[in-house]
């Protein structure tokens, strides 16, 4: 019996009105399902309108949960643990059981992107039962006259990589969703100036640095936070303005096509929701609040005066148009929510809701970036990567984690299970001046299924991590289609992702991120690049009798250290060194 239908299912609201539940379409282990609200445009409107949708089903054979913003959390919660929350700016409305061998045991998925959704599934302690619970508000001046919720369930035995796929599909699939285009530029290796540099950036420091990143094969430079202020506090008491400062930036149009004549693509950082208490911009809009944050001495804008959007379009706009840029950083658009201080809805805004507004702002603002520059790179940051995010920009990349290969490589698969053809992107790598090679090389392998941001001072590298870098970005430009747009195979969630794998017809690239595995060459069709992203040395190989293996073993650098091949064995073992690369060649 189909898993999907043994449930029970109850639906509650606070306005009066009717709600039904109808199948969408049902297939073996797969349903589809909408709740349709259906009230008088007058009901209601003294309050919001909350709808809950609570089933549940029995939990067997479930290891752990994943949801796009777990982090390194799978485990299963009780039904009294808080629940998870999704909007446009913040992760997105699905969880994935799976069971100790990958597989899906039960995955749901709502239509609900834009608005506030918070999921709440855990497990009830008395029976084993999966309780799960939605709630929702539906913001004023919106769904006047009803309202439907579509949820999609799988409970298909089949790896949870592919059921993630299908969600992705689904969402895809609806009728006015349409993904940002992605340059070929957003798949190729970038510079950031941030950890490297932070906020002291100037016109000279950037031109060096970009020259150096030119000539080590960077297409792309992201100058972040410093470039509009000569204060280095940090903070965004200077965000507002946007204007470049003019003691490190004199002619900032000039500097971008220095900078763009190296063959360079140049991407600036804005921090869209602050306007600070030491700028021009405080004057006209320090009173368009919907948060004021006393220690930044800063405001979140309220997106929902149409004023505030234009004037925040406005400055994107000069950007592209005045100073030549390729692409925009736009940064904390997870601050734009309703506060409990926030204002009410009131005679100026055109929105009641944030999230509406805030649709509306990155809408206008792709939309006006690319007819003036088609080929725009805007990128977005963890936990704002969600469908909706994959409407307004074609760059997703992992949030901060400085120093941890861990932190780059979880966030990165956990992008790519949902992301699709979006370019993925690692947070920027940096190490100590006196790290081991063989050590940023790990860091290296643990971006190696996304596009990699490096932010270290490239004057100050040692000749030999330089060889690092230029041999794995090498392979990661020449393997780039499979490493970056091929379905993602990864193992073990809920051990975050141990060993991952790619494949095609012909070619498998198989990277193992812990100790003590084997490394299986039996169902190899003719190619298998294992990339060895562990200290330990010796790596145990389980062949095919029947045919001949050639191998060859390069360390970090592209040095080739061994070669040979075997016949007639079914087990051998090798000696790989840290952050190595072991070629194997299947011979009929």
């Amino acid at each position: 019996m189909n898993r999907c239908s043994e449930k029970t299912w109850r639906i509650s609201h606070n306005f009066p009105g009717k709600s039904e539940v109808k199948v969408l379409f049902e297939e073996k282990g797969m349903i589809c399902r909408e709740a349709d609200f259906r009230y008088t445009s007058s009901a209601g409107e003294k309050e919001e309108r909350r709808i809950t949708v609570e089933f549940s089903f029995p939990v067997l054979d479930i290891s752990g949960r994943w949801y796009p913003s777990c982090g390194f959390d799978r485990s299963i919660k009780a039904d009294w643990f808080p629940e998870v929350e999704s909007m446009t700016s913040i992760s997105a409305p699905v969880i994935c059981f799976f069971n100790g061998k990958g597989e899906n045991r039960h995955t749901i998925a709502l239509s609900e992107v834009k608005q506030k959704v918070a999921m709440r599934y855990g497990i009830h302690e008395e029976n084993g039962v999966m309780l799960c619970r939605i709630d929702m508000i539906l913001p004023r001046g919106l769904f006047l006259q009803g309202y439907k919720l579509r949820i999609w369930e799988s409970a298909r035995e089949e790896p949870y990589w592919n059921t993630l796929a299908d969600v992705r599909k689904w969402w895809e699939a609806a009728p006015e969703w349409q993904m940002m285009e992605v340059p070929g530029e957003a798949r190729k290796p970038f510079y950031s100036f941030w950890y490297s540099k932070h906020q002291s950036v100037d016109a000279d420091t950037v031109e060096k640095e970009c020259r150096l990143a030119a000539d080590m094969g960077f297409t792309s430079v992201i100058v972040d936070d410093g470039w509009q202020t000569d204060d280095n506090s940090r903070g965004y008491a200077f965000c507002g303005d946007w204007e470049p400062a003019v003691k490190k930036f004199p002619d900032f149009a000039q500097h971008v096509r220095k900078v763009r004549d190296m063959g360079l693509k140049y991407l600036m950082w804005f921090s869209v929701p602050y306007v600070g208490k030491r700028t021009k911009a405080w004057e006209r809009f320090g009173h368009k609040l919907l948060y004021w944050n006393e220690l930044q001495q800063a405001g979140v804008l309220d997106i929902r005066y149409p004023q505030v959007r234009e004037y925040l379009k406005g400055i994107y706009l000069k950007a592209v148009k005045d100073w030549g840029i390729d692409g925009l950083k736009l940064d904390f658009i997870d601050e734009f929510y309703l506060y409990d201080e926030s204002p009410m809805f009131t005679e100026g805004m055109d929105c009641a809701d944030v999230q509406e507004a805030l649709d509306i702002l990155l809408t206008e603002v792709k939309e006006v970036l690319t007819s003036v520059r088609p080929d725009i790179l805007i990128e977005f940051r963890q936990k704002y990567i969600g469908p909706q995010i994959r409407k307004y920009g074609n760059l997703l990349r992992v949030s901060d984690c400085p120093g941890s290969g861990i932190s780059n490589r979880v966030g990165i698969v956990d992008l790519r299970l949902l992301s699709g053809a979006t370019a993925v992107h690692s947070d920027m790598l940096m190490w100590h001046e006196e790290e081991k090679t063989e050590d940023a090389a790990l860091q290296v392998l643990s971006c190696i299924f996304s596009t990699v941001q490096i932010s270290v001072s490239l004057e100050n590298i040692t000749e030999d991590m330089k060889r690092m870098l230029l041999f794995w970005m090498s392979f990661m430009q020449t393997n780039e289609k499979l490493l970056q747009e091929s379905q993602i195979k990864p193992q073990e969630p809920e051990n975050l992702y141990p060993q991952v794998l790619v494949e095609d017809e012909e070619t498998q690239i198989l990277v193992q991120y812990s100790r003590g595995r084997t490394v299986d060459l039996r169902r190899v069709s003719k190619c298998m690049y294992y990339v060895h992203g562990v200290k330990e040395e010796e790596v145990c190989i389980q062949l095919d009798a029947d045919h001949r293996m050639d191998f060859r073993i390069k360390d970090c650098r592209g040095d080739i250290l061994d070669e040979g091949s075997w016949e007639n064995i079914s087990m051998a073992n090798i000696t790989v060194p840290t952050g190595g690369l072991v070629k194997f060649i299947k011979e009929e």
